[in-house]
């Protein structure tokens, strides 16, 4: 799929590559980690691009940009403890870092610009 030619908000590309990178990762993690934080990390980010695909399909979707900035914290508290036991090389981690860190501007941004447009409903 040429990237540079989607309707699709700079998030999904980046989120939908993040997700392919870490998939391929956790398969080579050391086997008494793999079934453990490979398989937490695996669904963690397919859950996220789950729900950054389902964001896009909605009006309202401040609390599922909200809820995917909380899950990419996880990720990152994972992608952590992940370099601390060996799973990931430190050049892979200042990659993952940066994905990380550049979804989350993106994700702020793009909830933002949706509490603007009043996507978030106001309490009396």
């Amino acid at each position: 799929m040429d990237k540079s030619v989607s309707n699709e908000p700079r998030v999904v590309v980046c989120l939908d590559d993040l997700a392919r990178w870490y998939i391929q990762r956790t398969n080579r993690f050391p086997k008494n980690w793999r079934r453990t934080l490979g398989d937490k990390i695996d669904d963690l980010v397919l859950r996220m691009v789950a729900m950054v695909h389902r964001a896009c399909l909605r009006r309202n979707k401040v609390d599922l940009l909200e809820q995917l900035s909380e899950d990419l914290e996880i990720l990152r508290v994972y992608t952590r403890l992940a370099v601390e036991l060996e799973c990931v090389e430190g050049r892979q981690y200042e990659y993952v870092s940066r994905q990380i860190d550049e979804i989350g501007r993106q994700l702020g941004g793009w909830t933002n610009s949706n509490k603007e447009d009043g996507g978030v409903p106001v309490n009396p």
